[in-house]
């Protein structure tokens, strides 16, 4: 672990103590959890519950995450950017992903998430093309992840492990032929890993608590660039306000999704204008529309940015997931 990450070690253990201390109850199944598409980039991420699929139930899904970047005076980027900072214009970024999940067992499960990535952004380098538009396409990173449920009495509990794969297009350049810089691409080119642990409750037949801490350990991808190690502790509630047992149900949602960055190196020096903190108010509603289809839709919207230098802010998420299980 990186050192800036490692400070917050603190916050990551009270965390899992709150999130421990108020479950008592069996928790409650999410078929369809998000964990991101978009690499290296700051984003939010839903719950993932510590529920798993039965043993041999298959879950295939479609996930849409998108992001809006706060508009920066391009003058001013470009002037940061002559100043060797690391400076952009970003408008917004699209991700389209296929999602796949398997029960091994009753507590045991692996899932696969896909993405094909836009990004759109605003020249601030080349003069020549200062305040163009500009788009870097194609297949993001994938991501592998197992779940295992170990603990299922007054609550449950999940450990999880996963793996940030490097499918991802890297090579996608502006209009005078030049690569755009890794956070311009739709994939890093590094090979990720991740680390945590989910919890949830059934406090009664209307309230259902999730919550979830997540390491996110980076390597050294295209460029000779490593984003910045990423802790994310996200807390969610849910609340049926059509029982479950008539269908479509409908279920209003609430969470709080809190990331702590380190920040991101290149040729092994630090970048400035990266890493910091996040804080995102995310509510949303949530639809069993059948017995084997959900859909869900959250608007995470930063409430506080802390960022490291002249880091570009976000303005707000969309996610939106639709799930069938068999």
């Amino acid at each position: 672990m990186k050192p800036t990450v490692l400070k917050y070690h603190y916050i990551i253990i009270f965390v899992i103590w709150m999130i421990t201390t108020v479950c008592k109850n069996n928790a409650f199944a999410c078929d369809l959890c998000s964990l991101g598409g978009f690499g290296g980039t700051t984003g939010a991420v839903n719950p993932i519950s510590a529920e798993s699929p039965k043993k041999n139930k298959y879950t295939l899904g479609y996930i849409l995450e998108y992001q809006d970047w706060e508009a920066v005076n391009i003058s001013r980027a470009h002037e940061l950017h002559e100043e060797g900072r690391d400076a952009h214009a970003r408008k917004n970024d699209i991700s389209n992903s296929i999602f796949f999940g398997y029960g091994i067992t009753d507590t045991l499960s692996i899932s696969l998430q896909v993405p094909y990535v836009e990004r759109r952004s605003r020249e601030v380098h080349e003069e020549e093309f200062l305040g163009d538009g500009q788009n870097s396409t194609g297949l993001g990173d994938s991501i592998l992840l197992g779940k295992y449920k170990f603990y299922d009495k007054q609550f449950g509990l999940a450990g999880i492990l996963g793996l940030k794969l490097s499918t991802g297009n890297t090579n996608e350049r502006n209009k005078s032929g030049e690569r755009f810089e890794p956070e311009l691409q739709p994939g890093t080119g590094s090979l990720d890993y991740m680390l945590g642990i989910s919890a949830n409750k059934k406090i009664n037949h209307l309230i259902i608590l999730d919550g979830t801490v997540l390491y996110h350990f980076k390597t050294v991808g295209d460029q000779d660039y490593e984003f910045g190690d990423v802790i994310r502790a996200t807390t969610g509630a849910t609340f049926h306000v059509i029982d479950r047992d008539k269908k479509p149900t409908l279920n209003l949602l609430s969470e709080v999704i809190t990331q702590f960055a380190n920040k991101d190196e290149q040729d092994s020096k630090t970048i400035r204008d990266s890493g910091g903190t996040t804080i995102f108010f995310a509510p949303g509603i949530s639809s069993l529309v059948t017995e084997q289809l959900k859909a869900t839709l959250s608007v995470p919207v930063p409430v506080f940015q802390a960022l490291g230098g002249e880091h570009q802010e976000l303005d707000f998420n969309v996610l939106f997931s639709m799930s069938y299980s068999f």
